[in-house]
């Protein structure tokens, strides 16, 4: 008995699913579970609201709100889905290294993009926000794993201070400087669990290995 041919309803399906977990892995990390996926895409949609609907209070065109609308569905989905196993088993896995860890961050240029589109932020601005994260991300890169978390914890709450207390950021945008700091230097420089087990354990092997050859 032959199988029956896929019917031409069955394809959209399957290109959707496809597409689906495409984009799930995408945004999440290496298959991502689906708790995993639901916060992620929950934190985004929260965040992209309360982005979204602060834009519009201020009155900022609508070309800028979609801008802040899309950058906040990365931002926010961003600082919950880098803290999950499949984000980690994606950025902190075999043969990732301090570079692919600084490039990653390097990449985040959304603040150079929201001084294109955002009237009130300012170029300067929008660097020196890049520096907090690009400089937070080398210190926390070059610590050692032990003090890695505290470190990365005392940048992005310093950083978050000094962006709220000494850069003239929009009202609209107050939330940029935290929640970024958080996506990128506590959700993505710091290794998950299962990474820093893993770390501490090849750790461990080389100084017995040391320790034997003494």
């Amino acid at each position: 008995m032959t199988a029956e041919p896929s019917r031409p309803a069955d394809r959209p399906r399957g290109h959707l699913a496809r597409a689906l977990r495409w984009t799930t892995a995408a945004l999440v990390g290496s298959d991502p579970s689906p708790g995993e996926v639901a916060v992620a895409l929950a934190t985004a949609l929260a965040g992209t609201l309360v982005a979204v609907g602060a834009g519009a209070a201020a009155g900022l065109p609508w070309t800028a709100v979609l801008v802040v609308g899309v950058i906040a569905f990365d931002f926010f989905g961003g600082a919950a889905a880098t803290s999950t196993p499949a984000a980690g088993r994606r950025y902190h896995g075999p043969g990732r290294t301090l570079r692919h860890h600084l490039l990653f961050v390097a990449l985040h240029v959304q603040p150079f993009v929201l001084a294109l589109f955002v009237p009130g932020l300012g170029w300067w601005t929008a660097a020196a926000l890049y520096l907090l994260a690009l400089a937070g991300a080398v210190a926390v890169g070059l610590t050692p794993l032990a003090l890695r978390t505290p470190v990365a914890l005392g940048a992005t709450v310093t950083g978050s201070a000094a962006a709220l207390v000494l850069l003239p950021v929009p009202g609209a945008l107050v939330w940029l400087a935290p929640v970024m700091l958080v996506k990128l230097l506590i959700g993505h420089m710091l290794p998950g669990a299962e990474q820093r087990r893993t770390g501490e354990a090849a750790h461990g092997t080389e100084e017995g290995r040391s320790g034997g050859a003494a």
